[in-house]
């Protein structure tokens, strides 16, 4: 088990190398090493309980947290820190936020997507996070075998000697250097996320603006919002489902779009940027960094498929001017 807290140690270690750095390239190594330690040690938790369970029998009549217990050993993140929370080893914003975090890792590393703008804040947010809470796991008992060796990195941070070269003080101790080093400062985490969802919105705003003004039909800001998301349900499975469960009767695309347009609940029903402003506005005053990535993440996920719609949208009609411009050139 001593090797499994200096592996820990090896991994943040690394991690804050990168994370010191401080550039989107360097963020990315430092977060998915950071995400990768918090998972394995996650399930290393959930292994625990499986094996006290195993060893004490009295404690499994009326156990509470089987079924987490069972999914928390499978493969998925979120059922491992689901798990962590009901034993009390996560608090509630510490569980979203780590699933936040998660998925930040995930855009990153599987999709691509690239968080310039947050990237380096996020993840040096994270591995406080993560030294924290690491720092504060009870291994069930410490071992150490003769034909073990401690990782490099760790063995900066171990004094033993070479029949047991570590302690759980000392790997307590290093969280809270390694967490304190990284140099994290919550009030950057409410500026840097404030700063790009204004930068997001006031895109946004040109948007619709080049969507109501710059192309055939010309239409208002709120009729551009209605038309958008009614377009998006009008080639969708669920619009589809929703318009033959509530009595479409059948017509045209541009029919459909009028009769969701008509009778969607949509989730907006005239322009958002005011309202956008103001989340923006209100997201830079929140003095948590927990409650500020809620926030956050709350905004950009709420608000993405419109988003994707306008600025699809938007290069539509971009192409439609430079068509009109070369025809008057006669092109």
């Amino acid at each position: 088990m001593l090797l499994h807290l200096a592996n820990i140690i090896e991994q943040l270690d690394l991690a804050l190398e990168h994370l010191s750095k401080r550039d989107p390239n360097n963020a990315r190594f430092g977060l998915m090493l950071t995400d990768n330690v918090v998972e394995l040690s996650l399930h290393r938790l959930a292994k625990d309980e499986q094996a006290k369970l195993k060893e004490y029998a009295y404690l499994r009549e009326g156990y509470q947290h089987m079924a987490a217990l069972e999914k928390a050993l499978g493969r998925h993140f979120e059922a491992k820190a689901k798990l962590a929370k009901a034993l009390g080893f996560l608090s509630d914003e510490v569980y979203e936020s780590l699933l936040t975090f998660h998925s930040l890792r995930n855009e990153v590393y599987h999709i691509g997507v690239q968080h310039e703008s947050v990237l380096s804040t996020l993840a040096i947010f994270y591995f406080e996070v993560a030294c924290d809470l690491l720092g504060k796991y009870e291994p069930p008992y410490l071992s150490w075998g003769s034909s073990q060796k401690l990782p490099e990195r760790a063995k900066k941070h171990f004094r033993g000697d070479s029949m047991f070269p570590g302690s759980l003080e000392e790997y307590r101790s290093t969280c809270v250097t390694l967490g304190q080093a990284v140099g994290h400062d919550p009030s950057e985490v409410k500026v840097v996320l404030a700063d790009h969802m204004a930068e997001i919105v006031e895109d946004q705003d040109s948007s619709i603006d080049l969507l109501a003004t710059g192309g055939p039909p010309k239409m208002s800001r709120d009729d551009v919002i209605v038309q958008a998301q009614a377009s998006l349900l009008a080639f969708s499975e669920k619009g589809g489902k929703y318009a033959q469960d509530h009595g479409w009767g059948g017509g045209s695309v541009f029919a459909l779009v009028k009769w969701f347009a008509e009778n969607y609940p949509l989730q907006f029903r005239g322009d958002p940027i005011p309202d956008w402003r103001k989340r923006a506005e209100g997201l830079r005053s929140e003095d948590n960094p927990h409650a500020a990535l809620k926030k956050y993440r709350a905004f950009m996920d709420q608000t993405l498929e419109l988003r994707e719609r306008l600025d699809e949208g938007a290069r539509s009609v971009e192409a439609y001017i430079d068509m009109e411009i070369d025809r008057m050139r006669g092109r």
